[in-house]
């Protein structure tokens, strides 16, 4: 059993879930105890029930079936207590949080090169590099997220025909220069028939007003109305030394003094082009740039968020947080170690059904003395016997969970526009069609 809202924050309702055949058996408007404790009084076959932590419910169904056994849901369990741990970390951690650096190139820093490198990608090269990664078998996830690519984006252009797709691919700077080599074969085609009307060179070039050395150009037959130069880049008098500069910076050294250096590797440009590529540099590397001790260790963040996930997944899943990183977070936070330690064992002894273990870890989690966690315990003992049911038996409240959602589903369908018994009149129904079908 468990509750839901009628009208969220002002009325809630409480439905009844049969354990084996998974079936709606009944809901009531209320969830006050003494409507509960009838409720359950016109069901005196009940031997097990499964509900969350709530206090009104354990007192009613002690009330009304005290020989019933009651089993609190696992699920909610490890809700309250990541709940109350994140608190906690909250209160003592920082938003970014500040360790000595494991490595001399972070995946925050590769990852930023990455983009970087993306970011210069024509939609071409980049429609090029989907080929290839999906030749390679990565789905569609790995693609856009290796090519720093919107997901919308990608469906946009893999949906496209070919025709539109290579039309797509035109810049505007690929576009104009479609129409000056147009009109440049317009005027090559307009000397050429001159020429084949049996005009002499000096009379072309007088009537069209190019040089004599032009007609000789666009009379020859192997001529070519594109520039040479056109899809070539040109490297900034900066490039060749953006390698160095990067080195220099990720070691903390000033700007003033990377500019002297590159300048005595032959940099002649201009000293605002060295500050404003710096400057774009910390901008995008603000998190990892200048972060060291007062001993000169070099220092990296993380952010909290992520260290967060590792109340939820197991180290090897959180990709983002390596192993080394892990360790470093452990030795410089203690509490956070003694908090990951007695947070992973209270889910082994969910998962192992250790119900041996259950007085052990209250006592452990006790003695850190912290007031988050001292509440999460203070709950346990108030209702003991059914947190000890559920490590002990495989039942949970994941039924109702789900019976809610399809609960609110129907809700919605109707608007909103009915009343609690045709709401419950409709559920019933469909519930009784369902075994039939």
């Amino acid at each position: 059993m468990d509750d839901f809202a009628i009208k969220k924050r002002k009325s809630y309702g409480t439905i009844m879930i049969d354990i084996f055949t998974h079936q709606i058996l009944d809901m009531i408007d209320s969830r006050d105890y003494e409507t509960v404790c009838e409720w359950l009084k016109t069901y005196p076959n009940l031997r097990v029930i499964s509900r969350d932590g709530s206090v009104i419910y354990n007192n009613a169904i002690a009330n009304a079936h005290p020989e019933a056994l009651q089993i609190s849901d696992r699920f909610h369990l490890l809700k309250n207590l990541t709940s109350y741990i994140t608190e906690y970390l909250k209160k003592r951690l920082k938003p970014q949080v500040l360790i000595q650096a494991v490595s001399q190139e972070t995946k925050e820093i590769k990852t930023i090169r990455q983009a970087d490198e993306n970011r210069k990608l024509t939609l071409k090269e980049k429609y090029e590099k989907i080929k290839q990664l999906l030749l390679e078998g990565r789905c569609k996830t790995e693609i856009c997220r290796s090519l720093n690519m919107d997901v919308r984006a990608y469906d946009k252009l893999m949906a496209m025909t070919a025709e539109k797709r290579e039309k797509s691919f035109q810049t505007k700077k690929m576009i104009i220069h479609e129409e000056r080599v147009k009109q440049k074969m317009e005027r090559v085609n307009e000397v050429r028939e001159l020429k084949r009307i049996g005009l002499s060179n000096r009379e072309i070039s007088r009537r069209t007003g190019l040089n004599r050395k032009t007609v000789s150009r666009y009379l020859d037959e192997n001529f070519n109305p594109v520039h040479a130069a056109y899809g070539k880049k040109r490297n900034g008098k900066l490039t060749p030394y953006i390698k160095a500069i990067d080195e220099y910076l990720e070691k903390g050294i000033m700007g003033s003094y990377i500019e002297e250096k590159i300048r005595e590797m032959g940099y002649e440009g201009s000293s605002s082009t060295v500050r404003d590529y710096i400057t774009d540099w910390k901008k995008r590397r603000k998190k990892y740039y200048d972060k060291s001790r007062e001993n000169g260790t070099k220092t990296e963040t993380i952010k909290r968020e992520n260290i967060l996930k590792l109340l939820y997944q197991p180290i090897e899943k959180v990709k983002i947080i390596s192993k080394k990183q892990f360790e470093m977070i452990c030795k410089e936070y203690p509490f956070f170690k003694k908090i990951y330690k007695i947070t992973w064992e209270f889910k082994s002894m969910l998962t192992d059904k250790n119900i041996d273990v259950l007085d052990k870890w209250m006592e452990g989690a006790k003695n850190l003395n912290i007031p988050e966690i001292n509440s999460f315990i203070n709950g346990i003992e108030r209702d003991m016997e059914a947190v000890r049911n559920a490590i002990k038996y495989e039942y949970s409240n994941g039924l109702a969970e789900g019976c809610i959602n399809k609960l609110k589903v129907i809700k919605r369908i109707m608007y909103g526009r009915c009343s609690f018994e045709t709401l419950k009149n409709k559920i019933l129904r469909l519930e009784k069609m369902r075994l039939f079908n």
